[in-house]
């Protein structure tokens, strides 16, 4: 067996079948690199739409949570980054005297303002 392996190996047609494969698998390997570079590409692109949208979503969400509080939505984005108020400091003013409107219906444009986003 190991001198029929050796013969296979050194007859004068190996050399051109082990080229001819080796051409074969070259191609194919160029063929797959290709191929995982366009979904690279079109994978970060994706990201990039989904990181942008994301973006605009949350821009709109603040906004109307703003709204619902009932100050600007920059001076809220600014206690809220500069850690002057927390999350359930939030919700006390949310829940506190409304300033226009009562509380349900404050309520009732945060659940809106959620169910859009939902869609």
């Amino acid at each position: 067996m190991f001198r029929t392996l050796v013969q296979a190996f050194t007859s004068p047609v190996a050399g051109p079948v082990g080229f001819a494969l080796a051409i074969a698998m070259c191609a194919m390997l160029i063929t797959t690199v290709a191929a995982a570079e366009r979904n690279e590409s079109v994978l970060h692109a994706r990201i990039a739409s989904l990181t942008a949208e994301n973006q605009r979503n949350g821009l709109a969400l603040h906004a109307r949570l703003a709204a619902c509080e009932g100050g600007p939505a920059d001076l809220e984005r600014n206690l809220l980054t500069n850690g002057e108020l927390s999350p359930e400091q939030r919700a006390q003013r949310l829940s506190g005297e409304p300033a226009g409107f009562d509380v349900c219906a404050r309520m009732e444009s945060a659940d809106r303002a959620v169910l859009e986003t939902l869609k």
